[in-house]
């Protein structure tokens, strides 16, 4: 039972992608079926139109009991990794994103490539980093077998409580597509 969980996490049932091209309003992928932005090195890449004092999810994968995210609150880039509720490592821009079209950009790296190691973030806009951090302990598996992908709006439970009382916090801007893609491990 926790050969895989425990010992080998690499052997999940996992899609054979390494890069995923997604529209702004894509809702409810199952985290099986997802991207697995919490424990494989990648970029996620936003080209979305940002108004005056945005806020909203960009995305999130998983739930209040275990998931990551990446939103805006008053104008602000946010990330939040929460780790079973053990541990949240909140990563935040100094400055507001400029508005109208915006190129943001979410990085992930291992600081140590193993299993539930720590894991560097970097939040870019337009190019420049805006804020970067390190997530301690890094889900080995999944966060959820019962939530899901969504972008633009949380559907389903919300992984930061940062923005739990404005659940379905719809993105009061535009996302025009969400590409992923899978970095090679360094």
């Amino acid at each position: 039972g926790l050969w895989v969980a425990a010992l080998h996490p690499e052997m999940r049932i996992a899609p054979p992608y390494t890069e995923w091209t997604f529209s702004g309003s894509t809702i409810r992928m199952p985290e099986f079926c997802a991207p697995a932005l919490g424990n494989k090195p990648n970029l996620v890449t936003i080209d979305a139109h940002v108004p005056e004092e945005a806020n909203g999810l960009l995305y999130k994968l998983g739930s209040a009991a275990g998931g990551l995210t990446c939103f805006v609150e008053d104008g602000v880039l946010c990330y939040e990794y929460n780790l079973f509720i053990i541990q949240r490592t909140k990563i935040r821009a100094r400055d507001k994103l400029p508005t109208g079209k915006v190129r943001i950009e979410i990085e992930t790296t291992y600081v140590e490539p193993r299993p539930a190691g720590p894991l560097k973030v970097t939040l870019k806009v337009n190019g420049a980093p805006v804020a970067e951090g390190t997530v301690p302990v890094s889900a080995p598996l999944l966060f959820t077998a019962n939530d899901c992908l969504d972008i633009g709006t949380v559907h389903g439970s919300p992984v930061s409580l940062d923005y739990y009382d404005k659940v379905p916090f719809k993105f009061s801007g535009r996302i025009g597509q969400v590409h992923v893609k899978y970095l090679a491990a360094s």
